[in-house]
């Protein structure tokens, strides 16, 4: 158990820095309940160079031989013992890595966690209905609607949209015109779904960038149907990894790194240290000051 480790390593990653938001929420966590005496935490960029995409690679076989090579690297650095994919695009291809047939860390994946919110959320609301928003590889996988067939939801209230390069813009400024002209041209794309029912339809963020545009989201809904309300899958990965690890000790310790290959501009580090600052000053500051890896990842 991980409770009985004098020190707990935690490695996070994503396919970009929108996965910080969720070292933020843990380490707030870890920071107001003692969960365990000492503890790692370790965000590392899953981009092998700065202009590398997952969702530019041909096939599904080779973003997945990629993100199996860059874990099993970042399995002999940090030694972790548990590994959270804070990435929907990420947690769709971990399922065809050789890494996920041979590990025995524990692997927790956000899109699993991210269904399961949308159909409890779908239950709980009689005639209500789901977008979901992410990027090209998360979307065209359909991951999300089989998860939520599993759960007897009805395949005719679920759509999902595609945003092509929206994670990009939010990554550089979640607050500018680009960001905000991006995700009204995504919307108004499928505007039918919100005239074509009556009962409340919510929308889920399934790409960890696009919750720091949360803000910019919610304006647009408003403005086109009265009854949406944002699901961000970033927050159900960090209660349920609080859930499923909660004690209280009297003393506790913890860290934040955070690593990447790709180099990382001062614009992209200061835009979203910004934003996750009043919930994790440590994790600002270890965004900030990123240790750049030299020719780990190929």
């Amino acid at each position: 158990m991980l409770s009985k480790k004098d020190t707990v390593r935690i490695l996070i990653t994503d396919s970009g820095l929108g996965g910080v938001s969720v070292v933020a929420g843990i380490d707030s966590v870890l920071e107001s309940n003692k969960i365990f005496a000492r503890t790692e935490i370790t965000f590392c960029n899953a981009l092998p160079s700065a202009g590398f995409r997952y969702n530019e690679l041909p096939d599904a076989k080779s973003k997945a031989q990629v993100f199996s090579g860059m874990l099993e690297k970042m399995q002999e650095l940090y030694h972790p013992d548990v590994i959270l994919i804070a990435c929907n695009t990420l947690s769709v291809v971990y399922q065809l890595t050789e890494f996920a047939g041979k590990t025995t860390v524990p692997v927790m994946g956000i899109v699993e966690l991210g269904a399961k919110t949308i159909a409890d959320s779908l239950k709980a609301n009689p005639n209500s209905s789901i977008l979901i928003l992410g990027t090209e590889t998360t979307i065209q996988s359909d991951a999300y609607r089989q998860n939520l067939l599993t759960y007897g939801i009805d395949p005719s209230v679920i759509e999902g949209k595609a945003c092509p390069n929206l994670e990009s813009e939010i990554q550089v400024d979640p607050s500018s015109d680009m960001t905000a002209n991006l995700i009204d041209f995504y919307i108004d794309e499928v505007s039918d779904h919100f005239k074509n029912n009556s009962g409340v339809c919510f929308v889920s963020l399934c790409c960890t960038h696009y919750g720091f545009a949360k803000d910019v989201f919610q304006k647009k809904l408003d403005a086109i149907c009265k009854k949406a309300v944002i699901i961000n899958p970033n927050a159900t990965m960090i209660k349920t990894f609080a859930a499923t690890t909660m004690l209280a000790l009297e003393k506790s310790t913890t860290s934040v790194t955070v690593c990447s290959q790709a180099a990382l501009s001062t614009e992209e580090r200061e835009s979203i240290a910004k934003l996750v600052r009043p919930v994790s000053i440590q994790t600002a500051d270890a965004l900030i000051n990123y240790v750049q890896l030299q020719g780990i990842f190929r």
